[in-house]
């Protein structure tokens, strides 16, 4: 193997660590950032949720932004599992090539379920404070719920279909 292998294969291994402690990050932020989103509802700072809740349309918006790069993260640490548990000359020892295989196998799918399922549920819960505020008396503010509501649920549960179709493509790898 040769020197330049080596240290790529070495960069790879710490960017899998790195990608690992982002997605993490980014999973922290998300749920911090929804609290404190539906939290303002609950303090007395003068607003009332009458007069900005149309913020709360924003919050799918933001629970599938972050959806994306926790999909990001998630789908580059499978990709370099993969291939340093699959390629024969990694830096990889046998008992970390096997337990990539294992991973491979048997994918933690409740996690990444889970995350789309918190988008979903914020979602309805934004959409339930919206309805809740009432004003629905015209046809097209009705319509405009009707659409945002069905067309974010829609958003993400396709993004989690296709996230996992890329988490499978990605565990099928096979090296030629």
């Amino acid at each position: 193997m040769e020197a330049n292998d080596q240290e790529f294969l070495r960069a790879i291994h710490e960017e899998k660590i790195r990608t690992q402690n982002e997605r993490t990050e980014l999973i922290t932020m998300k749920l911090a950032f929804i609290t404190v989103l539906f939290g303002i509802s609950s303090v007395n700072v003068g607003i009332d949720l009458e007069d900005i809740f149309w913020l709360l349309y924003f919050v799918p918006l933001v629970a599938i932004s972050y959806d994306l790069y926790i999909m990001s993260a998630d789908s580059r640490i499978k990709r370099v599992g993969t291939f340093l548990g699959r390629n024969p000359v990694s830096l990889a020892g046998k008992a970390e090539r096997e337990w990539e295989r294992f991973c491979s196998n048997f994918r933690d799918v409740m996690a990444p379920s889970a995350n789309m399922f918190f988008s979903a549920i914020v979602t309805i819960g934004a959409a339930f404070f919206i309805h809740a505020q009432g004003g629905w008396t015209e046809r097209i503010m009705r319509l405009w719920f009707a659409v945002w509501l069905v067309g974010s649920l829609a958003l993400i549960i396709i993004l989690w279909m296709r996230h996992q179709s890329l988490i499978k493509n990605i565990g099928d790898y096979e090296q030629f």
